[in-house]
């Protein structure tokens, strides 16, 4: 998409830095976010969407379940396991519950 029109505009640096810093990790640039966002409020035609890190605990949440689901070994996940993920993706459960359940399920084949 050829790039031929001009946005100027007075931001607060704080803001400005914080939210580049983001978008750098994101593999984002300002001018790049910024040609996302007008696309889609033109698709939606109106605020579309959202873009974010997840937050830390959140985060550190999936690398968990992600573990869990390592753990396996690559295997076909059956629906006893998927109940187990399910409830350590909700909270229900921690994740030396999950590791422990899909293991004696996994002995008990």
């Amino acid at each position: 998409m050829i790039k031929d029109g001009y946005i100027n505009m007075r931001v607060n640096n704080e803001i400005k830095k914080e939210s580049e810093g983001i978008l750098n990790e994101l593999g984002l640039s300002l001018s790049t976010a910024i040609d996302l966002y007008l696309m889609q409020i033109i698709k939606e035609r109106g605020i579309p969407f959202e873009i974010k890190l997840l937050k830390e605990e959140e985060a550190a949440k999936r690398l968990k379940l992600a573990k869990v689901v390592n753990s396996l070994g690559g295997v076909d996940i059956k629906s006893k396991y998927q109940r187990i993920i399910n409830l350590y993706a909700k909270g229900d459960i921690s994740y030396d519950v999950a590791v422990y359940a899909i293991k004696e399920a996994l002995h008990n084949e």
